[in-house]
């Protein structure tokens, strides 16, 4: 791949969306991951490259070989459940990445995808000034990477995105989100477990996408936080 680019950490649901957005624009992209996706989006301009974004050594590597203008974060552990039992690994997991690309960028626009569970529920709305407060390691190894990145890193900005819901397949090798999980059980006949006392604001996959598309593509100074969710308030 030729220099310049966007080189996308992370080949979950959300970072594999994003790839795609960009290459359908003419966006030559690199994906990075330790596993190959199952799914990796087969379009032209978009590359996997094996990594182990814990490693420093082998992200200088790969920033020198790619010398990408835009970088996104999408990486780390995202099983809330998971990061609960295992909240050091979460934390160290998060931040390791975020401080190894928060020193490599440069003059690259480096924006990090993070989670509306930096807040703990308490209020019906968050604006970007609103106090956090994670009630979950989650949210709190999250938070962790936002101030690595926005500390060290000189063009960077946290967005922060709700429950990202749309379609995954089944055999997508993972955890789907709970939207295309809710679909599937349900197409089996199987009967379907939800919580009543949680709220969000959900937002399509495509239109976090879209905006990370404009973010990178800003050409002005943009705020360090800003949020994303959908259009709706819902249990």
């Amino acid at each position: 791949m030729s220099a310049g680019g966007t080189l996308v950490v992370g080949s979950g649901f959300v970072g594999t969306g994003i790839a795609r957005r960009l290459a359908a624009a003419g966006e030559p992209v690199t994906v990075t991951s330790r596993h190959r996706p199952e799914h990796l989006p087969d379009l032209p301009g978009i590359r996997w490259h094996a990594l182990d974004a814990t490693d420093s050594a082998a992200c200088g590597r790969l920033v020198a070989r790619l010398d990408p203008r835009r970088i996104v974060l999408v990486h780390g552990p995202s099983d809330v459940t998971w990061c609960e039992e295992h909240p050091d690994l979460a934390v160290a997991a998060h931040t390791a990445a975020a401080a190894h690309f928060a020193a490599l960028a440069g003059d690259a626009r480096l924006l990090m995808i993070s989670t509306d569970n930096v807040f703990d529920g308490s209020r019906p709305d968050n604006p970007e000034d609103a106090p956090v407060s994670p009630a979950n390691a989650y949210g709190r190894a999250k938070l962790r990477a936002e101030r690595t990145v926005l500390d060290a890193a000189a063009d960077a900005v946290v967005l922060r995105v709700s429950l990202v819901y749309g379609h995954e397949p089944a055999d997508a090798g993972k955890w789907l989100n709970f939207f295309a999980a809710c679909a599937h059980r349900l197409r089996r006949g199987e009967q379907v477990r939800v919580p009543r006392d949680q709220w969000t604001t959900p937002v399509l996959v495509d239109d976090v996408a879209e905006v990370t598309a404009a973010l990178l593509g800003a050409g002005a100074p943009l705020p360090p936080v800003l949020h994303l969710g959908g259009p709706d308030r819902v249990s």
